[in-house]
């Protein structure tokens, strides 16, 4: 038999088989340790899973991996601490637990009184032995493990076992050891715990890989992984590990190692063709073309892939019938091709994806498709190769009582070549209307100057913090490209690096810094709308490189609306960079096409071309 350093080790250079040898030579075990502490049975089957989670996520802490045994019994014994902790309960001597554990003889959920009965029978007949005894009886009769097995398990000698076991039977009937013996397998989980566990891990796994917590989400779905490629090859195995490979590429960082992306989709490309899945295939092919679009450069063998993939999956969505899917993989062909200035095939893919998801009801995909053909018939096929970047999308602003509130909703983007000489001018997305929207409502007419409002800033995956709104003047005068503006008023969000808390994950506080630290001035002109703006980053931002940079108004048509925001359809507002780089043309543009009661629905786009 394998030793447990051995498998220990293999464990930690990546061989998952050999963690499922460790959690099958020890589950019994585990319950047992449980069952001790514990009594009830639901209790001791969650502390169990939860032990066989905190041993894999701490395997590397481990000094010894030849002592795995007895330091996975403290592992499990520190879980049903925590478990006693949360029943309101103190911490106590183990000898006190018996008594503690069933106080009223209530029984579990779905349990009988005959049930109860000897559950009860056993606990105080385990009761009147001491702690060490209680243990080892227990370890012993739950899985019949040797004598030197328990030995290990506890680090005591073989000789205290033995002499445990034999004080058990003297103290103890001979039937009631018998009881024992049923009472303690009678309790133990059927042979479904082993997909719980691998389903309780892939749940844990996706929870922090939702809130960008890679480090921590990856072992997760790395255990589920273990445990599902030893699992009888049943369909909802098959799913549990697609689900589980998914949940490893999102929570994987791409730009480190994307191979690996790719080989986590074709294996689970492979087990949904076993499983005749078409709806799984096509979310696996969705995976594969997206791992080659962000690993690689998009030439030679690696663009045939995207194209492949993206294709097989368009194949896929069309057989299942879903036409939201077919639209969203025909408006990713089409970023492909304008990626690759191929004009003919992009707009075809944009117009059957308009026509998709017009028909699936997907009306913000829908909107973003719209703005994409509206941005290219402005553009000219002819120019299509000159594009640096692009972007573009819908977006939503609500109205009332001069309050207005603004979110993104049906983004689409697709970025061009990306030449050293041309870094600048793509690295910049300014999107205005984004940018005075962090905190909402983002413009409210009857704050007075001086005053303030304050608001919640971030991802949907990290903590909030607060951003607050300033009115500093309404007399500004306004000089843009569009006109010369009187009496504007003048707005000051800020968002400051001091607020971030102590405890936020690293990665968190970059995406915090990267995206909303600094502070943004926003004029907004009487009867016009969005005049200028003006954006100062936090000088630790990764992502705002340039440092403080500015929009202004360069064109606008209105037809209708009042106010320092005005709204109605047909409304149009076009935005530039006052610092353009030389050699290039660029273009932010927003017009209102749609009203639902308070919400105006605008359609955007935004590019960079070289002249």
């Amino acid at each position: 038999m394998t030793d447990d350093g051995d498998l220990v080790r293999r464990t930690l250079a990546g061989d998952r088989a050999a963690f499922e040898a460790l959690v099958e030579r020890y589950r019994d075990a585990v319950l047992g340790v449980a069952y001790h502490h514990l009594g009830h049975p639901e209790e001791v089957k969650d502390a169990a899973q939860e032990a066989f989670v905190r041993a894999y996520l701490g395997l590397r802490g481990l000094r010894d991996p030849a002592r795995f045994g007895p330091w996975l019994r403290r592992i499990a014994a520190n879980v049903c601490a925590d478990a006693l902790r949360a029943r309101g309960q103190a911490l106590l001597s183990l000898d006190a637990l018996p008594d503690q554990d069933q106080p009223a003889g209530t029984p579990a959920p779905g349990e009988d009184v005959e049930r109860l009965a000897a559950r009860l029978v056993v606990r105080q007949a385990l009761g009147r032995l001491s702690e060490g005894t209680r243990l080892t009886v227990t370890l012993a009769y739950i899985n019949g493990y040797s004598h030197e097995e328990v030995a290990r398990f506890l680090e005591v000698p073989v000789a205290t076992v033995r002499s445990r076991l034999r004080r058990a039977k003297e103290q103890l009937r001979e039937e009631m050891m018998a009881m024992v013996s049923d009472e303690l397998n009678a309790g133990k989980p059927g042979p479904g715990f082993t997909q719980e566990v691998v389903e309780e891990a892939v749940r844990k796994g996706e929870e922090a890989a939702a809130r960008s917590e890679r480090d921590e989400a990856e072992p997760y779905f790395d255990e589920a992984l273990a445990a599902a490629d030893h699992m009888e090859p049943t369909p909802e195995t098959r799913r549990l590990m697609i689900r589980a490979l998914h949940g490893k590429s999102r929570a994987s960082r791409w730009w480190r190692d994307w191979q690996g992306r790719v080989a986590l989709g074709e294996r689970a490309l492979r087990t949904a063709e076993e499983l005749g899945d078409r709806r799984l295939q096509a979310e696996a092919l969705a995976r594969l073309s997206l791992a080659y679009t962000l690993g690689d450069n998009q030439t030679g063998r690696e663009r045939e892939k995207v194209e492949e993939y993206s294709l097989r999956e368009l194949a896929a969505w069309e057989d299942v019938g879903d036409a939201r899917a077919v639209g969203a993989c025909l408006a990713g062909l089409g970023s492909f091709y304008l990626k690759h200035a191929d004009a003919v095939a992009m707009r075809r893919c944009y117009e059957e994806a308009l026509a998709a998801l017009e028909l699936g009801a997907r009306h913000w995909e829908a909107l973003g498709v719209r703005a994409v053909l509206e941005a290219l018939s402005e553009v000219g096929e002819e120019s299509i190769a000159r594009i640096v970047s692009f972007r573009a999308g819908g977006t939503p602003l609500r109205a009332q009582d001069g309050k207005v509130w603004g979110e993104d909703r049906g983004y689409l983007s697709g970025g061009m070549r990306n030449r050293p000489d041309e870094t600048t001018a793509m690295g910049r997305a300014p999107h205005p209307f984004r940018q005075i929207a962090i905190v909402n409502p983002f413009l409210d007419p009857s704050v007075p100057v001086g005053g303030s409002w304050t608001g919640d800033v971030g991802h949907s995956y990290t903590q909030r913090l607060p951003g607050t709104i300033t009115v500093r003047s309404e007399t500004e005068r306004v000089d843009v490209p569009a006109g010369t503006f009187e009496n504007c008023l003048l707005t000051e969000l800020t968002v400051a690096e001091g607020d971030i808390p102590d405890d936020m994950p690293p990665r968190h506080k970059e995406v915090m810094r990267s995206l909303y630290i600094g502070t943004r001035q926003a004029w907004y002109a009487p009867g016009v709308g969005l005049v200028q703006l003006r954006v100062r980053p936090s000088e630790n931002s990764k992502v705002h490189r340039w440092g403080e940079w500015t929009v202004q108004l360069k064109e606008y048509s209105l037809a209708g609306g009042d106010g320092y925001f005005p709204l109605a359809v047909g409304n149009n507002w076009v935005y530039g960079w006052t610092d353009v780089p030389p050699g290039f043309t660029e273009r932010e543009v927003y017009r209102v096409v749609e009203q639902k009661e308070e919400e105006w629905r605008l359609l955007w786009y935004q590019y960079v071309l070289r002249e």
